[in-house]
């Protein structure tokens, strides 16, 4: 009893002294002298933007749209994964963005955080990129929580969103940034762009273009007004000179992802379905994707002397082992730790002209016909790929028609390596017309990517309304924007 009554009076003793804190001004005691008094929003922009990497060089889509395959360990290609965490967008990239739009809005840190930029650049740049990063992530999950997301633990259980929202939302942050964009400095930290707000101005621009595209078979008024809005701005790609790109550093922790997957290891191949199709329409650009296999060769080729021989794609989804006998993608991409991918392209644009002037010729897309824009896709693709000009010249000529099935065609070829364009744009064309892996489990070619098993688990009520609303939380729901 008597030790019983000492650790009750213990007890009670801390517990009066932890209440007692509440009371007690520490005044500055716990505050480091020699810590930062602001965020370093340069650093918080060179991390957010250290995730841009994984987005464009995600495998995962590049595989849905059999632009290559594996070899000995199929997992995209089959479709095995169908549930996806989208946690690490929210804690990471766009959490830091969020602090950066913060204290440049705040007139108590703006002055402060003004060393590293000028404020609105700041925060126009944040907005581009929480945009993009917010797009890709509604292209793969559909409903998201956001409105009610970033609120620690008050709000662990959001609401979601939906993509509507979502995609307004997204037009009004790129048009409110580049309403911000001004001759002062540009954001310091800016392993993208290093502060040019030009560069930003077209990125935005140009992201702004593609995506009214994607909705415009839903909401052809909100698709018109910010299509034509990038239109006017002067400010889309207008060369591959300008190309949107992510350019990688020469060390192992800022290089080229395709590189560092070839170091020691020989995962993907080219798909067949991709290098039949260039075979079968003579497509030079299949030498400049792709390297010849080592120890393969096809039984069918078709370019002049045979030159196509070597250049061999693997069956999508199977257990291609012996991965010699396949061709590997381009040297080019795979061999350069600093390799510039692509995010937005000259000929991306040109194709999506070519489809407004072919589908809403109303619509303000600048000047040229859908021919002859479809035709400057075409070129611009393969200058960028540096396919010689009598190889443009001949394959040009060949191609003339320049129907919707042709433009998704080739904008599904030119988006080559491009995961989550590619991925986006086959789903909202339905072209071309791809055959599902034989060997996955469910031969579906996924739509978008279901919900982590924890948000059902930790959200039920608000996971629950979005699936009413959205559809059964498979990958075969539509999007919102993917009625055809």
């Amino acid at each position: 009893m008597k030790k019983t009554i000492k650790i009750l009076t213990l007890f009670i003793f801390s517990l009066t002294i932890f209440n007692s804190c509440d009371t007690v001004d520490f005044g500055d005691i716990n505050d480091n002298p020699n810590g930062p008094t602001a965020p370093i929003t340069s650093q918080l922009l060179t991390s957010a933007q250290s995730s841009v990497p994984s987005l464009i060089t995600d495998v995962t889509g590049i595989c849905y749209v059999q632009h290559i395959t594996e070899g000995q360990y199929p997992g995209p290609s089959r479709y095995q994964t169908t549930q996806f965490s989208y946690d690490s967008w929210y804690v990471g990239p766009i959490q830091n963005l969020n602090k950066i739009i913060e204290v440049n809005e705040d007139p108590e840190q703006a002055e402060s955080v003004g060393a590293y930029g000028n404020n609105d650049n700041q925060i126009a740049v944040s907005k581009i990129l929480r945009a993009y990063f917010l797009n890709y992530m509604t292209d793969r999950w559909g409903y998201l929580p956001w409105t009610e997301a970033f609120q620690g633990v008050q709000g662990t259980q959001p609401k979601f969103d939906s993509q509507e929202f979502l995609y307004n939302y997204i037009f009004d942050e790129l048009n409110d940034a580049l309403g911000r964009i001004n001759s002062g400095a540009g954001p310091s930290g800016d392993v993208m762009f290093s502060g040019d707000m030009d560069k930003w101005a077209t990125f935005a621009n140009t992201l702004k273009l593609v995506l009214a595209l994607r909705v415009s078979d839903v909401d052809a008024d909100l698709a018109k007004t910010n299509f034509e809005s990038a239109i006017a701005s002067g400010k889309v790609i207008s060369s591959n000179a300008n190309n949107v790109v992510f350019t990688f550093g020469s060390d192992d922790n800022s290089d080229n992802p395709w590189e560092d997957r070839f170091e020691s290891r020989e995962d993907y191949i080219m798909s067949e379905t991709l290098m039949e199709e260039l075979r079968s329409e003579l497509d030079p650009r299949i030498f400049k994707y792709s390297q010849p296999s080592r120890t393969g060769s096809t039984s069918s080729p078709a370019f002049p002397g045979d030159i196509d021989e070597k250049y061999v794609g693997g069956p999508n989804g199977k257990v291609n082992g012996n991965v010699p006998d396949y061709s590997f993608i381009s040297g080019t991409v795979i061999d350069d730790q600093t390799y510039q991918i692509p995010m937005f392209t000259y000929a991306q644009v040109k194709f999506s002209l070519a489809e407004v002037s072919l589908r809403f010729p109303t619509w303000n897309f600048g000047s040229g016909t859908t021919a002859s824009l479809f035709q400057e896709g075409i070129e611009a693709s393969m200058e960028q790929w540096e396919v010689d000009t009598a190889d443009i010249t001949d394959y040009v000529a060949s191609h003339t028609s320049s129907t919707i099935t042709d433009i998704a065609y080739e904008k599904w070829v030119a988006l080559f390596l491009n995961g989550p364009e590619a991925w986006a744009e086959w789903r909202r064309l339905d072209a071309p017309t791809l055959t599902p892996s034989i060997y996955a489990t469910d031969q579906r070619i996924p739509v978008r990517h279901g919900y982590d098993t924890s948000i059902q688990d930790n959200n039920a009520e608000n996971y629950a309304t979005a699936v009413a609303e959205q559809g059964p939380d498979t990958n075969h729901t539509k999007l919102w924007w993917d009625i055809n």
